[in-house]
């Protein structure tokens, strides 16, 4: 069990490096870049952004794993409704990823004005949110639960309870520059965790 959970701590590593590269480099690229936004889910940069996305989901789901493992003895009701809130929320980010990668892109190279209308349906944009709030909620709770249970690291535990309250607020102030920089807290937070369980005994 001790050799999953340090492998698990391992893929939780590998999702904050990967999360805090896309967010430094391939965001930017595809921002700046000349395409209209009807036409950004045709280009290479949106193609390799969303697949890293979908990577760093599926990775997630095996680091809430490990830290739920890892700290399941001392966490009680609270812990099981964190971990359950974080996994689920990170499958369904990862089926909204590869729904990028897979079906939107498609559309969009196919039909622009159809990406558009898809993009802009409200049952879409509803999946979407309750995707992104289950898997924020979730990392929240399970962060507060590293906290409470004193397990693993807790500035990285800080940081992961942060990311997700930084990434609105910086938005809101700085632009996309500040949604960057609160991905890329979340980012090393996740990073610390992964680095703190792959080295627990």
């Amino acid at each position: 069990m001790q050799g999953f959970n340090r492998r698990c701590g391992l893929a939780l590593l590998c999702a904050g490096v990967l999360a805090a590269l896309l967010n430094l480099i391939l965001t930017p690229l595809l921002l700046n870049s000349d395409a209209p936004p009807a036409a950004r889910p045709t280009t290479s940069v949106y193609l390799l952004r969303q697949s890293a996305s979908a990577v760093v989901a599926l990775l997630l789901i095996f680091g809430s794993l490990g830290l739920h493992l890892a700290q399941r003895a001392a966490s009680g009701v609270f812990g099981a409704a964190a971990f359950l809130s974080a996994f689920m929320g990170s499958c369904f980010l990862f089926a909204v990823e590869f729904a990028d990668v897979f079906v939107l892109r498609p559309v969009a190279q196919a039909s622009a004005d159809t990406y558009l209308a898809i993009d802009k349906d409200p049952l879409m944009n509803l999946g979407f949110a309750s995707a992104v709030g289950l898997f924020a909620v979730g990392w929240i709770l399970l962060s507060i639960n590293v906290l409470r249970t004193g397990r693993h690291a807790r500035w990285a535990a800080v940081a992961t309870l942060a990311g997700p309250f930084l990434i609105p607020a910086l938005q809101a102030a700085c632009g996309v520059i500040g949604a960057i920089v609160g991905n890329v807290v979340l980012g090393v937070g996740w990073m610390g965790l992964g680095w703190s369980l792959a080295r627990s005994d």
